[in-house]
């Protein structure tokens, strides 16, 4: 039982230890934003799909959307909110050996954080953190060892990913992004690479 709560204990502290490092980037920002202004409310929405290299799985892929609910400090520290279903392959051997036949999936709402480093061009890499809670499942055949027992309930997890966006227009608009993310979560672990678009109301 210790060795659950110690992980989640870990991934907690590292998940405020990076939104702590975001926050003290934050007001560096302040004074080189002179065309926004930071603001709270629905700005942005989003949506993506990932391809996962997943712990103990194969062939995973997710998808969701992201609404982001503005910014704080500066225009380049944002906040989002989202949805994501993840489904992937068990590849996992019961005590015989033989291959855990069946899929397991993970429905999540997260809320993140995102700091832009820079904007280039039309590019703005960015690096972030998130927390969010985990409720997974499973579909499993001759289940012998009760691996569906894995994939049962609702866990906290965190999330630490880097990427950029690429502006389709010049009003930033609609931008595509690229993004490599890793998903710390009790037995539905996986490292993500996203592609997305978003559209910005404002």
């Amino acid at each position: 039982m210790m060795a659950p709560l110690q992980s989640k204990a870990s991934v907690m502290r590292l998940t405020v230890a990076c939104v702590a490092a975001l926050l003290a980037l934050a007001p560096r920002a302040r004074a080189q934003d002179t065309e926004e202004h930071a603001h709270l409310g629905v700005d942005r929405l989003g949506s993506f799909l990932s391809w996962a290299w997943t712990d103990h799985g194969k062939q995973g892929h997710e998808f969701g959307a992201d609404l982001d609910i503005g910014s704080i400090f500066s225009p380049r520290f944002r906040l989002a909110v989202g949805l994501n279903y993840f489904k992937a392959d068990i590849d996992r051997r019961d005590h015989l050996g033989d291959p855990v036949g069946g899929t397991f999936h993970d429905f999540s709402v997260h809320a993140e954080a995102s700091y832009e480093l820079v904007r280039i061009g039309r590019l703005g890499p960015y690096v972030g953190a998130g927390v969010g809670v985990h409720w997974r499942g499973s579909s499993i055949d001759n289940d012998i060892d009760n691996t569906a027992r894995l994939y049962k309930g609702a866990v906290v997890g965190g999330d630490f990913f880097g990427g950029t966006t690429f502006a389709l227009t010049t009003s930033r608009r609609f931008s595509l992004y690229a993004e490599a993310r890793r998903v710390e979560a009790q037995h539905v672990e996986r490292t993500l690479a996203r592609i997305g678009i978003i559209i910005r109301f404002r």
